[in-house]
């Protein structure tokens, strides 16, 4: 079993020609004391899966009434899975014949907000992996009500667009957001980098990489369609996979506009829209005018498919209910941290004794390089594979981790470990570890925990640490 080592990450790869907005402090004050409201215990940048774990996780370790602060841009919580149309939770489970659950209790408390609702079925769903498809507006509301049954208090509509750093500490001592008002600063013990594009890592002033040694994992643009409840319909992969075919075979002008041809299909519990992932584009997710082309590039696509599969008998009222409303990013930037997480790791199944997580989903690359941007999906050969925390933590910011896709791990591994599902796990790894952290900042400003007292609270609170322990498969 490797120890706990504190190692160099093996990519360290430089951001280029980026500059953050990072601002110096000559120290930190040892302690975070009120009137003000913008001082907090731990403070997590994202509210998507990861994001949403990181704060039940710190909650867990500062169970007596630390603070703890969710920042988030956008309108609601959710991340991927309600503003980028990603309606599955994929590594909840293994993708085995019989799945066993890779993501404890945290899973069992969003599972009960979604079946109040109908937001979600009992059991999961197997394509080519096996994943819980989920109604996003029940999404929202559950998480929503996750988070205030735990005191967490949660902005949105708030990017980061600068955060300060101790010169003499090195680690993050505030964020800035900006609202539309102007820019307010939260200042904070302990940092949780959950927001998909290590923001807060770049801004911080901590190392980070984009992609891994030049390549980045596909996003592509999730297009929900409705008028398909009818049984002429009988809608599929494959059968939506030949009509694109015999569409671009018919107008070879089809072939640069509509690069995909296949993608899964997630019928909603309720709607019973289809919803699938053709359109995609190749962009820079740090870059708005790339984001941009690529949004417009995927709305048109999503309107050439429309027109393609309404040929298809009980298809003819089909209509696109909505895109995105954001491009769905797989990969943006790591942070470089005290591990990289590599595919040998899966493949082997790397035992760790800083074991935070366990994930059954499989490496998943979508490339523009491979005819019709096909994706590879390869199975972990011992049903899971390992996450530790050392994958969590900056190599260079004490005070900082990351959580969801922006941990650190190579191309193939990075591509199975950043599924939302996961990110459930691996965030509240990150949280429980930021609360430990904030707790302890008296006693040395940003100690960081013991390893095994991190575990202790992951396992008192329903977290399942080792593949050798997963629950008993279901059938499905």
């Amino acid at each position: 079993m490797p120890p706990a080592v504190i190692t160099s990450s093996p990519n360290t790869e430089p951001e280029g020609h980026e500059s953050s907005q990072m601002q110096t402090l000559s120290a930190m004050p040892s302690t975070i004391s009120e009137p003000s409201d913008n001082y907090y215990d731990v403070i997590i940048v994202g509210g998507g899966f990861a994001g949403v774990g990181a704060a039940i996780g710190a909650r867990q370790a500062l169970p007596s009434g630390g603070r703890i602060l969710l920042l988030e841009s956008e309108s609601c919580l959710g991340g991927a899975g309600t503003h980028r149309g990603v309606y599955s939770l994929c590594g909840l489970y293994t993708c085995t014949e019989l799945p066993r659950r890779t993501v404890g209790a945290i899973w069992d408390d969003l599972h009960k907000l979604l079946l109040e609702t109908g937001a979600t079925g009992l059991k999961p769903t197997r394509h080519r992996g096996v994943f819980q498809i989920f109604e996003p507006e029940g999404m929202k509301h559950a998480l929503d009500m996750l988070l205030a049954e735990r005191d967490i208090d949660v902005i949105l509509h708030a990017p980061v667009v600068s955060a300060t750093r101790c010169p003499d500490s090195n680690q993050v001592t505030s964020v800035a957001v900006q609202e539309r008002r102007g820019t307010t600063t939260f200042h904070g013990r302990a940092f949780v980098d959950a927001s998909g594009d290590g923001d807060l890592a770049f801004h911080g002033g901590a190392s980070v990489r984009y992609g891994n040694h030049g390549t980045i994992n596909l996003g592509t643009l999730s297009t929900r369609f409705g008028g398909l409840n009818n049984p002429k319909a009988n809608p599929s992969s494959e059968l939506w996979k030949q009509a694109i075919l015999a569409a671009k075979a018919a107008d070879p002008s089809l072939a640069a506009r509509l690069p995909k041809v296949s993608s899964v299909q997630l019928r909603l519990p309720q709607s019973g829209d289809v919803t699938t992932y053709l359109a995609s584009a190749t962009y820079d997710a740090r870059d708005a005018r790339s984001i941009t082309r690529a949004e417009q590039v995927g709305k048109a696509q999503a309107l050439e498919y429309l027109r393609i599969l309404r040929r298809l008998p009980g298809h003819e009222s089909m209509y696109l209910v909505s895109s995105g409303p954001n491009f769905g990013t797989r990969e943006s930037r790591h942070v470089n941290a005290r591990y990289q997480l590599r595919a040998e790791d899966v493949e082997q199944r790397t035992r760790f004794d800083d074991t935070i997580a366990v994930c059954g989903w499989g490496m998943e690359w979508h490339d523009e390089t491979a005819e019709n941007w096909a994706s590879t999906f390869t199975l972990p050969p011992h049903e899971t594979f390992e996450i530790p925390l050392r994958c969590l933590v900056s190599i260079d910011t004490p005070n900082l981790l990351a959580a969801g896709r922006c941990l650190d791990a190579d191309r193939r591994a990075g591509s199975a470990a950043r599924v939302m599902g996961t990110g459930l796990a691996t965030g509240q790894a990150a949280g429980v570890a930021a609360g430990l952290m904030a707790a302890s900042a008296g006693e040395g400003s940003g100690k960081f925990p013991d390893v095994k007292e991190v575990q202790r609270i992951l396992r008192c609170n329903g977290a399942i640490l080792d593949s050798d322990e997963l629950p008993e498969g279901i059938k499905i």
